[in-house]
């Protein structure tokens, strides 16, 4: 079990400090992830919320963000963005295997890809019996 959570794990650093704090393992891979850099619009845990809609195969993310500046003059802003984001899930990711986690404003987002069928094939080996000739 441990390296399996060292494997998930990993993925989610992997995520989280990519170039652009956005990730997508390659087709290959079993596991599907995305990530959203909130450093722009930081958002507390309790005030986000994710939606799955199976219909569409969409994330759907949003969240409040609170922000308070104080401008030279001393005037005192505060300001509330309300914002939302749509990520299309791809076809061969297992829905019911979403998971995610908020770590340093990156959200990251992953899932099980579902196996294909062309790699569920099974080879089975051929016994070759020794039959006496028929005379």
């Amino acid at each position: 079990m441990e390296p399996l959570f060292n494997q998930i794990l990993g993925e989610f650093a992997n995520a989280a400090n990519s170039k652009n704090g956005c990730s997508s393992t390659s087709q290959k891979s079993s596991k599907w992830c995305s990530c959203l850099n909130l450093s722009a619009i930081p958002t507390k845990a309790e005030d986000l919320h994710v939606k799955v809609d199976e219909k569409s195969r969409t994330l759907t993310v949003s969240g409040k963000s609170e922000t308070e500046s104080t401008r030279r003059d001393g005037v005192k802003m505060f300001s509330t963005h309300v914002w939302t984001k749509d990520i299309r899930i791809p076809d061969d990711v297992e829905l019911k295997t979403i998971a995610s986690k908020l770590h340093e404003n990156k959200l990251t987002f992953i899932a099980e890809r579902v196996q294909k069928e062309e790699d569920k094939h099974q080879e089975i080996p051929i016994e070759i019996v020794d039959t006496p000739a028929l005379d």
